[in-house]
C-alpha cells in the first residue's frame, strides 16, 4: 500500500435509474470514463433497490471533484434522478496491491463523529493473514458536517459465490437509515 500522495477527498454520487435493465448500459459508460489516479471502484448497486446506483471515487491532490460533464450527459438518458454529490473526508484509506473482486458500500447521516477524533487514522491497517480477504477499505465522515460515515470493504471473494446473509442485513440497515450497495457479478 502506498502511503505517498494520499487520497484528499472522497467523492460519492448516488442516482437512481429509470428502470433496473439500464444496469448494463450504465456500467459500460461508467467503466469507459473512469479517470484519476486512484484505481476506480466499480459501479455499485443498492441491495434494496436495484434501480439506486452509486460511484465512489478517491481523489489525490490536484484532482478535481466536480462531476464529470461528460459522463453525466452520456448517462442522462437513463437517470431518473441524481443526488448532490457527497464529500468525505477520508479517515481510513488503505489498499491491498491486489484490487479486490468485490465491493461493499454503507452511507448514513446519522450517527455523530467527535471532532477531536476526527483526524485521518490511516496506515495502521496490516492486510496480514488473518484479513487476506480484505483488498480495499475507505472510511470517510461528511465534509462540513459532524453526522454521518461512508464505509466502503473491498474483498477477495468469489463475486459469484453466495453472501454471508447476515452480514450488513437489509432490515437493519432501513431502520438505521443506512444506505448499502454492492458490486454486481
Amino acid at each position: 500500500m502506498s502511503t505517498n500522495d494520499p487520497i484528499q477527498i472522497l467523492v460519492l454520487e448516488e442516482f437512481q435509474l429509470s428502470s433496473g435493465d439500464a444496469h448494463g448500459a450504465v456500467t459500460r459508460i461508467f467503466e469507459r470514463a473512469a479517470r484519476g489516479r486512484e484505481p476506480s471502484v466499480p459501479l455499485l448497486t443498492s441491495i434494496e433497490d436495484r434501480t439506486n446506483v452509486a460511484m465512489l471515487r478517491g481523489l489525490r491532490a490536484g484532482e478535481s471533484s466536480e462531476p464529470d460533464a461528460a459522463q453525466h450527459a452520456a448517462l442522462d438518458e437513463f437517470v431518473s434522478s441524481w443526488q448532490p454529490p457527497k464529500h468525505y473526508g477520508p479517515r481510513i484509506t488503505e489498499r491491498s496491491e491486489e484490487p479486490p473482486t468485490y465491493y461493499r458500500l454503507a452511507v448514513t447521516e446519522s450517527g455523530i463523529n467527535d471532532p477531536d477524533h476526527a483526524a485521518n487514522v490511516g496506515g495502521g491497517l496490516r492486510l496480514d493473514a488473518t484479513f487476506t480477504d480484505i483488498g480495499l477499505l475507505w472510511i470517510g465522515q461528511p465534509v462540513g458536517t459532524h453526522a454521518g460515515l461512508l464505509v466502503l470493504l473491498g474483498s477477495h471473494q468469489d463475486g459469484n459465490a453466495p453472501r454471508n446473509e447476515r452480514s450488513w442485513p437489509l432490515p437493519l440497515s432501513q431502520r438505521l437509515g443506512v444506505r448499502v450497495y454492492e458490486s454486481r457479478t
